[in-house]
């Protein structure tokens, strides 16, 4: 994801230790009415020479630069050429995180945040690599609705070119984060995770997520009849309604370990050369999605697979 560019983030702590639950898996807060988020400045310019402990990428679901150091993302802040609401990751990440919360933390603090979850995401793999790592059984259609929904408010998505930001993807890992980052928006969710088809695994494997507490789940293998994965694999899109059918009611159950009484959950699988390549899942938790929030993330998830393809990562 190699752009060029004269940005600065603030200054301010740069990772996640387990964060607050004052703000679960927050997604930006535009506000109604208002025009939609400036896009992240293009002409940034990449320092020559990054340190690879001070690599960091930034995205608004809509543009997206790095790597850059903290302190080029924390100028970037201080002169409003990085929108508020945007999302950022250490290098050594395989999740996404709200700006806000690393500028909430101190310096110490920030260190510890990218310790953690450079920790977490390095586990991942072991812990996909263990056949016998199986998530918990969904809950009930009864417990999902006995949470209390997050009191998060509802996202209006955002205009989004998905082609154009996996343009600055290298490799197939950035592509799949950079579609999550823009999928979440898109959808104006507030979670979402990837998961990937492993061939040398012989599973399917939760690769990436997006949100506070969404590192939880990275590593976990789907059960091979869980039914969102199986209408995957068949090429179908699932939506959850009101009241969720089977495949949503393990999307959900997902999503609740994260997100607190989700209200509105999907899964939107990317195919390639007729097989599911992999499968975004989102969630949302002031209210259902609409068809039209789905169907942008469709887009994304099109976008991706030409990408795929056309780079020859199939």
């Amino acid at each position: 994801m190699q752009l060029s560019s004269e940005i600065g983030l603030t200054e301010r702590p740069s990772t996640l230790p387990p964060p607050d639950k004052t703000d679960p898996c927050a997604a930006p807060t535009p506000t109604p009415g208002a025009e939609p988020e400036a896009e992240i400045p293009a002409e940034l310019v990449v320092g020559p020479q990054i340190s690879g402990l001070d690599r960091w990428f930034v995205t608004n679901g809509v543009t997206a630069v790095g790597p850059v150091s903290y302190e080029l993302l924390r100028r970037g802040v201080e002169s409003g050429r990085i929108p508020a609401g945007s999302f950022v990751r250490h290098d050594s990440w395989k999740v996404w995180r709200r700006l806000e919360e690393l500028e909430q933390l101190s310096a110490a603090k920030r260190e510890e945040a990218v310790v953690h979850l450079a920790a977490v995401s390095a586990a991942a793999e072991e812990r996909a690599s263990n056949p016998y790592n199986a998530p918990p059984p969904p809950p009930t259609e009864e417990e999902l609705s006995a949470h209390e929904p997050a009191k998060l408010p509802s996202m209006r998505p955002a205009a989004i070119d998905p082609a154009g930001v996996l343009e600055s993807a290298t490799d197939l890992e950035q592509a799949m984060l950079l579609a999550l980052s823009t999928a979440v928006t898109a959808a104006g969710a507030h979670i979402g995770v990837v998961h990937m088809t492993r061939v040398d695994l012989g599973a399917t494997v939760t690769s990436f997520a997006h949100g506070p507490d969404a590192e939880v789940l990275l590593g976990e293998r789907l059960a091979p009849n869980d039914p969102a994965l199986l209408a995957a694999q068949a090429g179908h899109t699932v939506m959850g309604e009101p009241r969720l059918g089977e495949a949503g009611r393990y999307i959900a159950g997902r999503m609740t370990r994260c997100l607190p009484g989700p209200r509105g959950v999907a899964m939107i699988p990317v195919m390639v050369d007729g097989h599911m390549t992999a499968m975004i899942e989102i969630g949302r938790a002031s209210r259902p999605f609409r068809a039209t929030e789905i169907a942008r993330v469709e887009e994304v998830a099109e976008a991706l697979s030409k990408h795929i393809v056309a780079l020859g990562w199939n």
